[in-house]
């Protein structure tokens, strides 16, 4: 007979043993590794960060061993070119692909994003016509006055040539073309850069993108374009114009797309992703 001693030596080594991840003890089962889990990194234009993130923060509740990285506002054509260098796993863009990055980069719709005209929120101009802001951002109406407002010099704000928010501007106020700006604009690279300058300067009047920041910022208002308010329901319904598309981006090659992307892919294209992107 074993001695009471030996017992106890024999049970404590044996929970030392599952609990360093030996044998699973009678009756127990250890719990099973996620394939999928890791780090990944996610980047492309802000204009999508709102559907990008609902949609990373739903998968990875069903996969909480997952950790998503990046979720940054570096522009729709660095999130394509960073897809292609691999430097990121899954990138995100405001816009239609464009003809070179066909072939190279699959797309899968998200949703859709706007471009409004935003104003100081304390500035009594709040509705404007396509024609008005066509000519207020060329030049040539350079008061307030002249659209309604109080007297003073409209200080204009655009964003950079190639970005999504000036894309989709300029195909619904200028139908596509590019116009010549006003000598007095000034090119801004970031959504906070042009709310943060109209915060500075309440006689500006820029172009932003339509996310959650903007739209829960009460310092700036949304311009009203021939009675359309710029609102989420009008945005996401179409009856907003100034809108352009979302969507994911990924290798077109599927030996260089990661498990964990690939489950993602499916998961915004299964019926959960979808029910999401039909709530925001």
């Amino acid at each position: 007979m074993r001695s009471l001693r030996t017992v106890l030596v024999t049970i404590i080594a044996a929970g030392s043993v599952a609990a360093c991840g030996g044998a699973a003890l009678p009756g127990t089962t250890q719990p099973t590794a996620d394939p999928i889990a890791g780090q990944y990194i996610v980047n492309g234009g802000g204009g999508a960060l709102d559907n990008v993130k609902a949609l990373t923060d739903a998968f990875q509740k069903a996969h909480p061993t997952i950790t998503w990285q990046g979720l940054a506002d570096v522009g729709s054509d660095a999130g394509v070119n960073l897809v292609l260098s691999g430097e990121t796993d899954l990138g995100y863009i405001s816009r239609d692909l464009k003809d070179p990055e066909k072939g190279k980069v699959e797309a899968l719709s998200i949703g859709a994003s706007g471009t409004a005209v935003a104003v100081a929120a304390t500035n009594p101009v709040k509705s404007l016509t396509k024609d008005q802001v066509a000519k207020i951002f060329t030049g040539q109406i350079a008061d307030w006055k002249d659209v309604g407002g109080t007297p003073g010099k409209i200080r204009l704000l655009i964003r950079e040539a190639g970005s999504s928010t000036r894309s989709a501007f300029e195909a619904y106020f200028f139908d596509g073309k590019k116009p010549t700006y006003a000598p007095n604009a000034v090119e801004v690279t970031k959504i906070d850069e042009t709310v943060n300058a109209i915060n500075s300067f309440k006689e500006s009047i820029g172009m932003v993108t339509m996310n959650a920041s903007t739209f829960g910022n009460a310092t700036i208002a949304f311009a009203t374009i021939d009675g359309v308010a710029a609102s989420r329901e009008n945005l996401n319904s179409g009856k907003y114009q100034v809108r352009r598309p979302l969507y994911f981006v990924y290798n077109a090659d599927p030996t260089k797309l990661k498990p964990a992307i690939k489950a993602l892919i499916d998961f915004v294209k299964g019926p959960d992703g979808q029910k999401i992107l039909a709530g925001l």
